[in-house]
Parts: structure tokens; sequence; C-alpha cells
């Protein structure tokens, strides 16, 4: 779903550990999808809803750490992924439609996580290597 070469490689190491993790985790969700394995989809959506809660907390806290300027803007695109990935879990709690996880995830979460990272964690993690 997500090969390792459509990541960019951003100056702060740890956003590129957190970048390969979510990728391993979304191919693994989507590899679950195919498999139409329902027990484990749900198992890999809420670790990748955890894994995203985490990873978005560390880099809320470098960003008010450091008084980053679009804190708030890159704020709200975490928690708006949020409340879409959650919705998505509650859907499929009622439905278990493999193919709706499957159309969020090509629909969606692969266009939105690249985008996220060629654009705002790129512009926080120029911001914190020449804040460094």
């Amino acid at each position: 779903m997500i090969i390792q070469e459509e990541l960019p490689m951003l100056s702060q190491p740890i956003f590129n550990d957190l970048h390969l993790e979510e990728m391993i985790y979304i191919n693994a969700l989507f590899d679950a999808v195919n498999k139409q394995d329902l027990p484990a989809i749900t198992e890999h959506l809420l670790t990748l809803l955890e894994h995203s809660k985490t990873h978005f907390n560390q880099e809320e806290k470098l960003m008010q750490k450091h008084n980053f300027e679009g804190y708030y803007e890159h704020k709200a695109e975490h928690d708006r992924q949020l409340h879409e990935l959650e919705h998505i879990i509650q859907y499929f709690g009622q439905r278990q439609d493999p193919q709706a996880i499957a159309a969020y995830i090509e629909g969606n979460l692969k266009a939105w996580t690249l985008h996220h990272i060629k654009t705002m964690d790129t512009a926080l993690s120029t911001f914190l290597q020449n804040h460094n």
C-alpha cells in the first residue's frame, strides 16, 4: 500500500521513525483487509489509532516546546484525522465491512498521510532543524 520510498525523509530522525512505523501499521491493516480477516482488521485499526495518538502527541509537544507558529493548524489536522479514524472504527464495528476500510485507506488515509508529511511535517522538521 505505502512503500518506504514514498515517505519523504525529514531532518528530524524521530519523525522518520514515527512515519515508518505508521507505514507498517497501515500496510498491515491493508493486508488484513485484503484477507477479509475481520478480527485482524479490528486489531490493526485500534493499533493504528493508538499509534497515531502517540505520534501526534509527540509532534504537538515539540511544537509547543519550541513555540512553533503553525501549531494550531497542524494540531487541527491531527485532530481531524483522529476523528475520521475513530469514526471509521465505529463504522467497522457496526458493519464489519472490509471494503469500507479499503476505501478509507485508498481514498483518504494514504493520501492524507503522504500529504501531511510532505507539507506540515516537513515544515515542522525544518523549523526544528533551524532552531537547534
